[in-house]
């Protein structure tokens, strides 16, 4: 793709919306319909629907986060007119996450008490998180922004991406303890590193 590459808004958001459709749509699939020995029996019917339990609250949870995730991606797409090469290519990468999003979400909602389900699930919302962050970056330095923009909204806008990166690297780092020392030392470091950003934003 060469410098002169532009993709209209229009057709890119498209894609995000049907992305999104999808992912939130697999969510469901991992909640299923108990297999009963006794159909007539609520007992069982009640057993297997509380053993169902987590996977159920794992896909409600994990369905207001896409939720979130896309609210926020088209809250900061409307700030650019056009996309860019590099500026797509983050887009990809975005809805490469989004899309990996119904397995972690299977995998935390049937391993719920395995804590080795958050080596998946973290960092695909870490990952989303900061692909988000890196959108408004690359669109402000690429001269992507819509002239009719206050800089201060756009500024306001990047600190708030930057926060809410910084919430979840702070809130992760209870997750990293049992991993052992360097993960957590990992996710704390980064966590300082964002709340440094944020300041100088």
């Amino acid at each position: 793709m060469s410098n002169s590459f532009r993709m209209s808004k229009a057709r890119v958001e498209t894609l995000v919306d049907g992305v999104f459709a999808i992912a939130m749509t697999l969510l469901i699939l991992e909640v299923k319909v108990p297999e009963l020995a006794n159909p007539k029996s609520v007992t069982e019917l009640l057993g297997s629907l509380q053993h169902a339990l987590p996977t159920a609250l794992a896909y409600f949870l994990s369905f207001f986060m896409l939720g979130l995730f896309w609210v926020w991606h088209h809250r900061l797409a409307e700030k650019v007119t056009a996309f860019d090469a590099p500026l797509l290519a983050i887009t990809f990468a975005f809805l490469a996450l989004v899309s990996s999003f119904p397995f972690a979400a299977a995998l935390f909602g049937r391993y719920l008490g395995n804590v080795g389900t958050l080596v998946v699930y973290m960092p695909v919302v870490g990952l989303i998180l900061f692909c988000q962050v890196l959108f408004l970056v690359i669109a402000r330095r690429r001269g992507l922004l819509r002239e009719d923009i206050e800089p201060m909204e756009i500024r306001t806008a990047h600190k708030r991406n930057l926060m809410g990166f910084a919430m979840f690297l702070v809130g992760a780092i209870p997750a990293a303890l049992p991993f052992g020392l360097v993960p957590t030392i990992v996710v704390a470091t980064c966590a300082a590193l964002v709340f440094t950003l944020f300041k100088r934003a």
